[in-house]
């Protein structure tokens, strides 16, 4: 299967998408399916695991074998702000009320789900490259939604709430121990390699279980209110791969990442890889801590949020696979 143009992909290429992609729809729909059954009596027993047990031990496997580099850290944060940021500006001019207030909670037109969604697709679609790049996206983008996404729901930031977060320990003790050298002693070596598998199979626990998560809610949203979540839904999975694209190209122009390949091929995938991830970030669905926070967080969720956030979905598993096709083509093969 052959084509010309920017949509160019071979039927290999388009088994390679969809065996990232199907098998996350696949489990998704398995948690909005159990959401459904119990009523979502059990997600936070669930969430609580996933925060304190299975995410950090996914964390610290797959941050602790990667080179820190504070540049790839820095590409993606600066990426994924002035993303946010626009994605801000244009739902206050799309959306009448005004932020700080009670009113006003479009949460879910802005963020993404950068942990549920994004970091399981990162793994099954880049590797563990894509999973660290995941991982450092996920990081920002808390930071900015306990920052910039409380103050527009309360009229101030939560950075309190940010640093509770579990995930951030583990996070910098992976970078610590992939910076530190390795114990000299055979013994200590075997004691970390056995520990660090331990860890390691803990971590993947986290794949499917963040896919279910994400969809346990999504069962109990009302099918009647999808009206009202048109047009959140259609900043988020529309504009946020838009943003992207000119974030990328501009990337590119100041030579930030560049496309020369030169004799590093490595050096050049990690570049597109980097651009891959922020494209294929910027284009899922809403957030999950858009609908629930912590109890006292005072982000509560809205019909309308509910409601933008089941459309995000239903779109983005149309929206997702046309960016990956488009990643495929102009990334990869550009």
């Amino acid at each position: 299967m052959t084509d010309t143009g920017i949509f160019s992909i071979t039927a290999t290429e388009a088994l390679l998408i969809l065996r990232g992609f199907l098998p996350t729809v696949m489990v998704v729909a398995i948690g909005a399916l159990l959401g459904k059954l119990d009523g979502s009596r059990h997600q936070a027993t669930l969430t609580k695991l996933i925060d304190y047990v299975f995410l950090p031990c996914l964390v610290f496997s797959a941050i602790h074998r990667h080179p820190f580099a504070l540049n790839e850290l820095l590409q993606i944060a600066v990426a994924v702000t002035v993303m946010v940021c626009l994605s801000t500006v244009a739902a206050l001019c799309l959306m009448k009320d005004r932020p700080g207030g009670a009113g006003w909670n479009h949460l879910a037109s802005i963020f993404m789900s950068s942990g549920n969604l994004l970091l399981p697709l990162a793994y099954l679609l880049f590797g563990s490259e894509g999973l660290v790049k995941g991982i450092y996206f996920h990081l920002c983008v808390l930071l900015l939604f306990h920052t910039l996404g409380a103050y527009l729901v309360k009229g101030s930031c939560d950075l309190r709430s940010f640093f509770r977060i579990p995930f951030l320990y583990p996070l910098a003790l992976g970078i610590a121990a992939a910076s530190l050298p390795s114990p000299g002693s055979e013994n200590l070596l075997e004691m970390a390699w056995l520990t660090e598998r331990g860890i390691h199979i803990a971590g993947l626990g986290a794949l499917p279980l963040l896919l279910i998560n994400f969809g346990y809610p999504l069962g109990l949203i009302k099918w009647s209110t999808l009206r009202k979540g048109l047009p959140g839904a259609a900043l988020r999975i529309v504009g946020g791969p838009l943003l992207a694209f000119a974030v990328v190209y501009l990337y590119r122009q100041v030579g930030w990442l560049s496309m020369e390949q030169g004799y590093d091929i490595l050096a050049f995938v990690d570049r597109r890889t980097t651009e891959a991830l922020l494209i294929l970030g910027a284009s899922l669905p809403s957030s999950h801590h858009a609908l629930r926070m912590e109890a006292g967080g005072g982000l509560a969720a809205t019909e309308a949020e509910s409601a933008t956030l089941l459309v995000s979905v239903l779109g983005g598993m149309v929206s997702v696979l046309t960016v990956l096709a488009i990643i495929d083509v102009v990334v990869f093969q550009g």
